[in-house]
């Protein structure tokens, strides 16, 4: 199989300690600033404990690229607020647009949800374009999130529901090997 969401393990906690402190990752999250070796272990060790929030790698040929993450379930109203990135630097051309999917697959059928939720930076331009890609619908802009050195940062809340995704996938014609 080409591509699979699996399961973190302790011996992923410094790949992804690199990763969620490169810049081009850390700018689009709420917390821009460098995450404390300590700090992440603290928060790795929660991760994989407690599971409350779950966290899946994204990997290609066995090599992991990414993390999805899916915040804030609910049982009662079957929702949670997702989140990604690709931290592998080289990554192959689409993989993006697969792990949301793979994403989506896992969120409405493993876990149960019927409605998925992303809030993206009115500056992170590229995940917009991604999620509307998906079939996201913009649900509204929260204004002055924010701040940053001074600057007030809105924030963009997308949706998409487990029917309109069932429906709006098909058209995506990905050509992949995933796992089952």
């Amino acid at each position: 199989m080409d591509y699979q969401l699996i399961a973190l393990s302790k011996e992923d906690r410094e790949m992804i300690y690199g990763w969620r402190n490169m810049e081009h990752i850390r700018m689009n999250m709420y917390n821009h600033h460098l995450i404390p070796y300590e700090d992440h272990c603290r928060w790795f060790e929660d991760v994989l404990k407690e599971q409350m929030e779950y966290y899946r790698l994204f990997i290609y040929q066995e090599k992991p690229l990414g993390l999805v993450s899916f915040k804030k379930c609910s049982q009662q109203m079957l929702t949670c607020v997702w989140g990604f990135y690709i931290g592998e630097t080289h990554a192959p051309k689409g993989a993006g647009t697969i792990m949301g999917y793979l994403g989506l697959e896992y969120a409405f059928h493993k876990l149960g949800m019927k409605k998925i939720i992303a809030e993206v930076l009115s500056s992170n331009n590229k995940s917009e374009g991604l999620h509307r890609k998906l079939g996201f619908k913009h649900d509204n802009r929260l204004e002055n999130t924010l701040i940053r050195e001074g600057q007030s940062i809105d924030v963009n809340s997308f949706s998409i529901i487990q029917e309109e995704w069932e429906k709006y996938k098909g058209t995506l014609k990905l050509n992949f090997i995933a796992e089952a």
